[in-house]
C-alpha cells in the first residue's frame, strides 16, 4: 500500500468511487498432479469496488467466486497410433498407493474440481501514461494479490469418486496467497473485456512428504512437494455505479 501511494499519490480533489460486477470463464491447472494444462474449464463471478489513487490509477477490492482445478485424459492407444489428444501425460512415476494413479497400462481419466471464495486487491493503471499507440492507450492493466480459501471440491479418478479419500490423505490449506496480473480492453463506457493470470504463491495442499521426493535444493523440494493453483480467466467487467 505504501508503494502504491508513493507511485500514485492520492488526489483527494478528484477522487472517484466505482462499483460493478465481473463474470466469465476460467482455464486452470494444478501443479503436482502430473497433468498438463490448463485443461480444466470453469467459471467465475465477482463484485468489485474501486477508488482513484491517481488520475490514471485505481485501487480495486473484489469479492470473487471462482472455480479452479485440473483435468487429464490419456489413452496409450493415442501414443501408439500417433493420435495425440489435447491432454498431456507426464512420465513421472506415481506412488503405488496414490488414489489418483493411472492404471497399469497407463490409461488415465482424472478430474479435479475446486470451488473458491477469493478476495483480490489490485492496482489498476491506464496505459495512456506509458504509450500513445491508437487503441492501446485506452487499455489498462492490473497487478496485485489475492487471498483465497477452498469451500468445496470434487475428485474423480477412473470414474471413481476419490474426494473423501484424497481430502483425508492430502488436507487443504486453510488459506492461499496468489499473485495476479491482468488486462482490461474497453468495449463501451462501462463495459470492458477482462483477462487475468493468477498464480498460487502458497500451496493449496501438500502432495508428499520430504522422504518421498528427491530434489536438489530446498526451493525445488518446496515446489515438487506441494500443489499450486494456476488460472487464466477471461470475462466481462461492467461498472454500474460511479460517485465523486
Amino acid at each position: 500500500m505504501m508503494l502504491t501511494l508513493w507511485l500514485f499519490p492520492v488526489e483527494t480533489a478528484a477522487q472517484v468511487f466505482r462499483g460493478g460486477v465481473k463474470a466469465g470463464i476460467t482455464a486452470s491447472e494444478v501443479s503436482g498432479d502430473d497433468a498438463g494444462g490448463p485443461d480444466k474449464l470453469g467459471w467465475f463471478a465477482s463484485v468489485f469496488t474501486n477508488m482513484d489513487v491517481h488520475q490514471h490509477a485505481r485501487l480495486q477490492l473484489e469479492l470473487l467466486y471462482i472455480r479452479k482445478g485440473s483435468r487429464v485424459y490419456h489413452d496409450p492407444w493415442d501414443d501408439e497410433h500417433g493420435n495425440q489428444n489435447n491432454a498431456f501425460f507426464s512420465a513421472q512415476v506415481f506412488d503405488d498407493v496414490d488414489p489418483i494413479s493411472p492404471d497399469p497400462d497407463g490409461y488415465r481419466d482424472y478430474t479435479f474440481t475446486l470451488h473458491y471464495v477469493e478476495i483480490p486487491l489490485v492496482l489498476q493503471f491506464d496505459f495512456s501514461t506509458i504509450t500513445r499507440l491508437p487503441f492501446v492507450e485506452q487499455m489498462s492493466g492490473e497487478f496485485g494479490l489475492s487471498g483465497s480459501t477452498v469451500v468445496g471440491h470434487h475428485e474423480v479418478n477412473m470414474e471413481m469418486d476419490v474426494t473423501d479419500e484424497m481430502a483425508a490423505q492430502r488436507p487443504f490449506r486453510a488459506a492461499e496467497l496468489n499473485m495476479l496480473a491482468g488486462l482490461y480492453i474497453p468495449i463501451t463506457d462501462g463495459l470492458q473485456f477482462h483477462m487475468r493470470y493468477s498464480q498460487g504463491v502458497t500451496p493449496m495442499r501438500t502432495r508428499c512428504s520430504r522422504d518421498q521426493m528427491a530434489c536438489a535444493h530446498a526451493l525445488e523440494c518446496y515446489r515438487k512437494r506441494h500443489q499450486f493453483n494456476t488460472v487464466w480467466s477471461f470475462g466481462l467487467s461492467y461498472t454500474f455505479f460511479v460517485r465523486e
